[in-house]
């Protein structure tokens, strides 16, 4: 496949006519001059298109789609208890399926062609995603009151380890869900599997003074002194960070997901980033669910992440666009262990925006990654994921049919 007289970002700046060859699920080459080796004669005009390498969604619940504007406006711990959890209760797998290709949808839409989750029927999760061509980290989610969740865990790992697209992970939800024993048994199962670890973390305030009131630490400082903590950690949110906290995440070397259109909504506050960044840490972006963000969009993400943060601080020289592009981009392939970007040897997942749309115009070499920070509302019309396509000019095959089966699942769960 060969992606021909295509613009480029290099440096931040912008690189016209070049081209992109695909050799099976990997880049061959990148350049004015490059040819396609593979013999498949397969080529995509790239006149007037933005090539762009995958964007990553690092925390997300993708079957919570179906929740989409089902309880809005309310705090967390209300909306979780009174409206998520009892509707949850009665999930299936065949809504988690819907649910999950629904997501899917709109991420290939958006760019993202890779994610990060944890939720229930996680079988059906990555069933359903790899029909839809995506690739993802996915853990079921263990929580204590739900005691055989921990135990699907190990067989969920031995089916899906080594797949090319789904790569299994460990999910305990948070340290107000999750005993020690549980935590130890998942950080145990994911060094002896060497797979990531996924956590809800310091969210928000009244979980932080709850749980120092209970165990006389901080989440962050009590993870710490189990041995929990390491460069296998994504941990979601930490919005409630002590300057103990930040120092340990980032000696640690845990990658925190930042919400911050969910945190937002929800109330949660706005996160410390400032400091975690000084300190070093890893920092990606997550859109978290769809029942608490609404949507599962990365531009609306880093637009917000960027204008909170000037605001919190009163800094508008604070996460300039490149900064924050690269959390949605290099951030997370390292810490997600992606060989991505568009060079030559790395996987083939990248997107096409159309540049002639109006929130890119005026367009110059050097304002591309403003643009896509500050104004960009998508525009992708070509996905590719692993060498394979999976939009092509703005039409993805069978949406039609997961439009109306997600609406349907939606109706019978209400019902139930």
């Amino acid at each position: 496949m060969l992606v021909k007289d295509v613009s480029i970002m290099k440096g931040g700046r912008l690189l016209r006519d070049q081209n992109i060859a695909i050799d099976g699920p990997r880049i061959s080459g990148v350049g004015p001059g490059i040819k396609d080796e593979s013999g498949d004669g397969e080529v995509i005009d790239g006149r007037r298109m933005l090539a762009i390498p995958g964007l990553v969604n690092s925390h997300t619940h993708l079957a919570m789609t179906l929740f989409r504007g089902y309880a809005d406006d309310m705090e967390l711990l209300p909306w979780l208890e009174e409206k998520i959890w009892p509707l949850e209760a009665k999930l299936t797998a065949e809504d988690v399926r819907w649910g999950t290709k629904l997501g899917c949808l709109e991420m290939i839409r958006g760019g993202i062609t890779c994610y990060n989750d944890m939720y229930y029927f996680m079988d059906e999760t990555a069933r359903a995603t790899k029909e839809m061509g995506l690739r993802a980290f996915l853990a079921e989610v263990v929580f204590d009151m739900r005691p055989d969740q921990i135990e699907g865990v190990e067989p969920f790992i031995r089916r899906w380890k080594g797949d090319g697209l789904i790569v299994p992970a460990v999910g305990p939800h948070a340290v107000y869900t999750c005993s020690e024993e549980t935590l130890h048994r998942s950080r145990e199962m994911a060094e002896e599997h060497d797979l990531l670890l996924h956590i809800h973390l310091s969210e928000t305030r009244s979980e932080v003074e709850s749980f120092a009131k209970s165990c006389g630490k901080s989440p962050v400082e009590y993870l710490d002194s189990i041995g929990f903590l390491s460069d296998r950690v994504v941990a979601a949110h930490c919005t409630w960070l002590s300057e103990k906290d930040v120092s340990i995440i980032a000696d640690r070397g845990v990658t925190v997901a930042h919400c911050s259109i969910s945190n937002h909504k929800l109330a949660s506050g706005i996160a410390p980033l400032d400091r975690l960044a000084r300190a070093g840490a890893n920092i990606c972006l997550g859109t978290d669910g769809a029942s608490s963000n609404n949507s599962l969009n990365l531009f609306q993400e880093m637009k917000t992440t960027a204008i909170a943060q000037k605001c919190a601080h009163s800094r508008p020289d604070l996460f300039g666009a490149g900064e924050i592009w690269r959390m949605a981009t290099e951030n997370g392939y390292r810490a997600f262990r992606l060989d991505l970007g568009l060079s030559a040897g790395a996987l083939a997942d990248l997107a096409l925006i159309d540049l002639r749309k109006p929130w890119f115009a005026p367009l110059t070499e050097e304002n591309i990654v403003s643009h896509l920070v500050y104004s960009g509302h998508g525009g992708v019309e070509t996905t590719i994921v692993d060498g394979d396509i999976l939009m092509w000019d703005g039409v993805i095959p069978g949406e039609e049919e997961i439009l109306d089966r997600a609406q349907e699942q939606f109706q019978d769960l209400l019902t139930r």
